[in-house]
């Protein structure tokens, strides 16, 4: 029986080494497919990861926190849903286990104008310390020759959007006015001097019409002193999102609502779905390639070695083992091929995780770095998948050559 399994074992090695061009062809697509699989889920998630990272540190914070309605009512009338910023809440909200820092924000829409023009604007009023705290990314969405991020130093200084400041040609240090309603309904106007000019590494995923001013000045605007719309939170492991926003809602009640940057901010959350799929796609479309390799191979053989599959039956060749045979060098591809393109795949991952792959949002002004994360497990599962597939690919052709008749197998030219 050994013998048997040894000597089928030298008559597949043999015939891949005899057709070593179109072997060499089959292996090469083997090794293509599994390691642009395993390249596309690592350079998925790493894409998937920087935007995430992103969105969590450079805008709204892994978590925030609202008065029950809020993000219902957020277009309409975002002010009354508005809470008091008491200790007494900051105090549950930061012994919240998990917890990093917390910094309160109230959003709303106002009138931005030099004098002579005015456009609508979305004002981000925010606690410069804070802020930063939370959203550490913030620091670099000023640069250096573009002013400086909003500070309590000058109360009255804003930040705006590149295009905003374009359109109403403002440079630094130029003076407008901000004029907005109350929660009550009541206008208010304060000057705003321009402090900074952002081009911020979340301006793809913000409003053209942005503003920023520190929370003190806003809330003297709006009149609404001590009072927030919204707290966003950094943790200590954003891994940890869904645990932490159960505790944070337990410990807060009923009043609040406690909501994650995907439900914040569900077009990216389906952004990374929608990649995830093309992921998929991608993969089921190069384990086609690699099986239809594979067909081609072991048809091939079969029409090129007739004669000598008539020989073997002639002397005693079940055909069983002439099954086992044609499967076994699909196997052999499949698993050096597999194991290879594995490999391959992942050290191309490594190295580009290490140097990084620069991208610029649609939209953005700025360069993010991708860095793919390497997956021994999407590898593994990879190699399995090339390794099962080119054997079932070989079962018909397989099947065909045990099924020759050895007479006309002789026969054959």
């Amino acid at each position: 029986m050994r013998r048997r399994i040894a000597d089928v074992l030298r008559i597949a090695l043999r015939s891949l080494r005899r057709n070593r061009r179109r072997s060499a062809l089959t292996l090469a697509a083997v090794i293509i497919g599994v390691t642009v699989v395993v390249f596309a889920f690592g350079f998925g998630e790493g894409l998937t990861t920087s935007l995430v990272r992103t969105l969590v540190d450079a805008r709204i914070g892994a978590l925030q926190v609202h008065a029950i309605g809020y993000l219902d009512a957020v277009e309409a009338q975002p002010l009354k849903k508005d809470f008091a910023l008491d200790d007494e809440l900051l105090a549950k909200v930061k012994g919240t286990p998990g917890v990093a820092s917390v910094a309160p924000r109230l959003r709303f829409g106002a009138l931005l104008g030099d004098g002579a023009t005015a456009t609508i604007v979305m004002v981000d009023a925010v606690d410069p310390r804070n802020e930063l705290l939370v959203c550490p990314a913030r620091k670099q969405e000023v640069p250096a020759n573009h002013g400086a991020f909003v500070d309590d130093a000058q109360p009255h200084g804003g930040v705006l959007g590149a295009e905003l400041a374009s359109g109403l040609k403002s440079k630094l240090g130029a003076t407008l006015t901000l004029q907005a309603a109350g929660k009550e309904g009541q206008l208010n106007a304060l000057d705003l001097e321009v402090r900074g000019i952002s081009r911020g590494a979340a301006s793809f995923l913000e409003s053209k019409r942005s503003v920023t001013v520190p929370l003190a000045y806003g809330q003297e605007l709006l009149q609404m002193q001590g009072r927030a719309t919204e707290l966003a939170l950094q943790l200590d492991d954003v891994r940890r999102v869904d645990e932490v926003k159960a505790a944070l809602q337990a410990r807060l009640g009923p009043g609040f609502e406690v909501s994650t940057w995907a439900e914040v901010m569900p077009f990216l959350r389906d952004a990374t779905s929608r990649v995830q799929i093309i992921l998929r796609g991608v993969s089921v479309v190069l384990f086609f390639l690699v099986v239809f390799s594979v067909v081609n191979t072991m048809l091939m053989n079969v029409y090129e070695r007739v004669r000598e599959i008539g020989t073997l039956l002639a002397i005693g060749w079940k055909r069983r083992t002439i099954l086992a045979l044609f499967v076994l060098e699909a196997a052999v591809l499949g698993l050096l091929g597999g194991a290879i393109g594995a490999s391959l795949g992942l050290l191309l991952t490594r190295f580009t995780y290490e140097v990084g792959i620069p991208l610029t949002p649609p939209g953005a002004g700025f360069e993010q770095i991708i860095r793919p994360v390497p997956d021994v497990n999407i590898a593994l599962l990879a190699f399995a998948a090339a390794a099962l597939g080119a054997v079932l690919a070989a079962l018909g052709p397989a099947k065909r050559a045990s099924d020759l008749n050895p007479v006309d197998a002789l026969r054959s030219t």
